[in-house]
């Protein structure tokens, strides 16, 4: 008798699961992602066109758009929410706007979350982003919401920090010499997708040297370094990787790196832009060809202070090569250089030294 009324009793409790749409009764962890990351490289502007209709796009793919935007990281975070807020009336004037900030409590947070199809990761400091949803790299009833909007194929989208947080390992601060030279600030990321480390600001501030030195000290192999203006997505049910905007990013791979003191080398590189696609799951299967030997003739690559020349110089070096295959361009910056030429395989190969 005791045991049927058992029985029962939880049949009375799984059928009221079933039933209620809250989120009181989903605090399992959710199925495999079936969701979208978009990783924009920062200085987002409002009328960034092609970055707001494809986040829109995603965040409506399944009917009417709830975008949550996410402030933690932020100093400021009326201004940000102010101003991401005015963005989205302009390019999804019906959709559903909301806000959570850092003292928003959990239950408001998961309930948000759990009512959302996208949230939009605002900039600043990513620290402030995990210390907030992971804390000591552990799963939350808030982190655990953003995967339960994944697995129903929502968008989580970042800018600036908001890039930077999204692999398992992510970049603290420091510039590339330091990080060449001493090894590189690194700490665990939002776990979002496990191919990739991200960084972000990538041409504009010089961050090759640095992202290198993440991959290394992480152990990943596979880097994307996202410019300003510039974003990629990630597909999480494939783990391909595709270019959204004119403005390109460039994918870094580590399988061959060798170290000798200061000198970096083995490294290969790929210009990501619109509609150029990769698939992380399988370039990380595949054995990757030997780097050819760095050519004999070089040519130092010129830079004007201040501006765009300096700002997209790392850039134009990974653009030049396929132009110029048998000269190796070097580009000379504080306290560390690059040195890259066309690779076999395509793309180019590069090396770094920081003396």
């Amino acid at each position: 008798m005791r045991s049927e009324w058992r029985g029962r009793r939880w049949l009375v409790v799984l059928m009221a699961c079933m039933a209620f749409t809250g989120s009181a009764c989903r605090t399992h962890t959710p199925a495999r992602a079936q969701g979208t990351l978009l990783i924009v490289g920062g200085g987002l502007d409002n009328d960034s066109r092609e970055i707001w209709e494809r986040f829109v796009e995603l965040a409506s793919k399944h009917g009417p758009a709830h975008i949550v935007i996410a402030s933690a990281a932020t100093g400021d975070e009326q201004v940000e929410i102010t101003d991401k807020t005015e963005a989205l009336r302009v390019w999804a004037p019906q959709a559903k706007v909301s806000a959570i900030r850092r003292d928003t409590s959990t239950t408001d947070t998961v309930a948000l979350l759990d009512d959302a199809s996208a949230v939009f990761f605002t900039g600043g400091d990513q620290k402030r982003i995990t210390a907030r949803y992971r804390p000591e790299d552990r799963e939350t009833p808030e982190w655990l919401a953003m995967q339960r909007l994944l697995a129903r194929d929502g968008v989580i989208a970042g800018g600036s920090a908001g890039d930077a947080m999204m692999g398992k390992w992510m970049l603290l601060g420091g510039g590339s010499a330091s990080a060449l030279r001493d090894g590189a600030q690194i700490g665990a990321g939002m776990h979002f997708q496990p191919w990739v480390f991200t960084d972000s600001h990538f041409f504009e501030r010089d961050r090759l040297g640095r992202l290198v030195a993440a991959l290394h000290a992480s152990g990943q192999r596979l880097g994307v370094g996202v410019g300003e203006d510039a974003c990629v997505e990630i597909d999480l049910a494939s783990g391909e990787l595709r270019g959204v905007t004119g403005t390109e990013s460039l994918v870094v791979d580590t399988a061959h790196l060798r170290r000798h003191g200061t000198r970096w080398t083995g490294l290969w590189a790929y210009a990501l832009g619109r509609g150029d696609t990769l698939s992380l799951p399988v370039r990380l299967t595949r054995t990757p060809t030997v780097p050819n030997q760095r050519p004999d003739k070089t040519r130092s690559v010129p830079v004007v202070e201040p501006g765009q020349n300096r700002q997209l110089a790392t850039w134009r070096l990974f653009k030049t090569p396929k132009h110029n295959p048998e000269t190796a361009e070097v580009l000379q910056l504080e306290g560390w250089s690059v040195a890259a030429w066309a690779a076999t395989q395509g793309g180019v190969t590069f090396e770094l030294d920081a003396p």
